[in-house]
């Protein structure tokens, strides 16, 4: 064979081997991957699962077959109640193959919108799903017809009935699996961050790397927001309102967009406006922020109940009364706001996916939405 060609061969095979997927489609599909499903139920209708919707999102290894799962973090309390049988559901539950058609789903009353739980699959003793899978439930989306008011719920109708039983929907897009993530609460909404291209993470000798409890600076959280509302970087210094001086020309460019798109304003010193790019981001000033980007048409009226209410500034409380009725952030365990607490990225990426979900949902059909969290945010 002609030297050349071979050559030729030689490279072409080498840079084969050397492509990666960008957002890693293939690689989450390893055959131990469970897939994720999303199931529908009417407004204030329990809806109950079947052995079958968990078995045929199984990848199983050969000769072998579902043994139990495990629950991996559960819906939003604001949401519903996964149950197995009458008691609730608790994390890290594991639940025999058998023991499925006992799991069931009570929403809460009146609510519309989704809840997320996620899982894990055992094969046997040993083999077992690297990366948890999610459940949707869309709970009265496309079973009720959508009002002209986002803010006002449909009647439910008293005679609502589950609908049939029939094989789950599996969503079209896969999380991006993370390396540093796979056991992580936060894992599900930074791998669909991730699979979405709005934000995705380092990648190394073949893997992706998120590294969740990275506390984030400004700047850090400023280039993120921006990502997630479309907003582009400025190609020139020109219009710099900051005084801060020895910052990057790539941070200033994303800085000066964010506040040219009215997502920060800055920090004004002395009669001067300060980026303070290197500060570490709270919980209300990420709060704000994204507030500012959403610009809701309908603000919030009730006033926060968190046992904390009274530490956050009067700037960030409208803010915060937005995006806990938006369902986009609902405080800690101990109904605390943790108004100074820093943010880390697995937190930050866990609100924006709330935020991705509502633009991409309740602005463009106009239907009761409200996202859903889990974890800390």
């Amino acid at each position: 064979m002609n030297k050349k060609i071979i050559a030729a061969v030689v490279v072409l095979t080498v840079a084969l081997s050397c492509l990666v997927p960008v957002f890693g489609a293939e690689r989450v599909n390893d055959p131990l991957v469970a897939n994720d499903f999303i199931k529908e139920t009417p407004v204030n209708t329990t809806l109950n699962f079947t052995v079958r919707d968990f078995t045929e999102s199984v990848n199983p290894p050969s000769g072998g077959s579902l043994s139990h799962i495990t629950l991996a973090q559960l819906p939003n309390r604001e949401a519903g109640t996964l149950r197995l049988g009458t008691e609730p559901a608790t994390l890290n539950t594991a639940i025999a193959t058998d023991k499925l058609d006992q799991l069931n789903f009570v929403p809460a009353k009146d609510y519309q919108g989704e809840a997320i739980f996620t899982w894990n699959a055992h094969y046997g003793t040993d083999a077992v799903s690297p990366y948890p899978s999610a459940v949707t439930i869309k709970i009265g989306l496309g079973n009720a017809e959508s009002p002209e008011d986002p803010e006002t719920p449909p009647s439910p109708s008293p005679t609502a009935t589950a609908p049939p039983t029939q094989k789950p929907e599996v969503p079209t897009q896969k999380p991006l699996q993370y390396e540093d993530m796979l056991e992580h609460w936060g894992a599900y909404s930074a791998g669909m961050l991730g699979a979405e291209g709005i934000i995705v993470g380092e990648e190394i000798g073949g893997h992706f790397y998120f590294y969740p409890e990275k506390v984030l600076t400004r700047i850090d959280f400023i280039i993120l927001v921006n990502s997630i509302f479309g907003v582009k970087t400025k190609d020139s210094l020109a219009g710099n309102p900051f005084a801060d001086t020895g910052i990057p020309s790539y941070m200033l460019r994303q800085a000066i967009a964010a506040y040219e798109n009215g997502l920060i304003s800055g920090k004004a010193e002395n009669g001067q406006l300060y980026l303070r790019p290197y500060d570490t981001l709270t919980r209300a000033e990420a709060i704000k922020i994204l507030d500012n980007g959403l610009k809701l048409e309908h603000p919030a009226t009730e006033d926060l109940s968190f046992n904390d209410t009274a530490s956050i500034p009067l700037w960030a409380i409208q803010a915060i009364k937005n995006m806990e009725a938006y369902g986009i952030v609902k405080g800690f365990e101990d109904n605390t706001f943790r108004t100074y607490s820093n943010i880390s990225k697995a937190q930050a990426a866990e609100l924006l996916y709330q935020v991705f979900k509502y633009q991409n949902h309740a602005r463009k059909t106009k239907s009761v939405f409200n996202t859903v969290s889990y974890g800390e945010t």
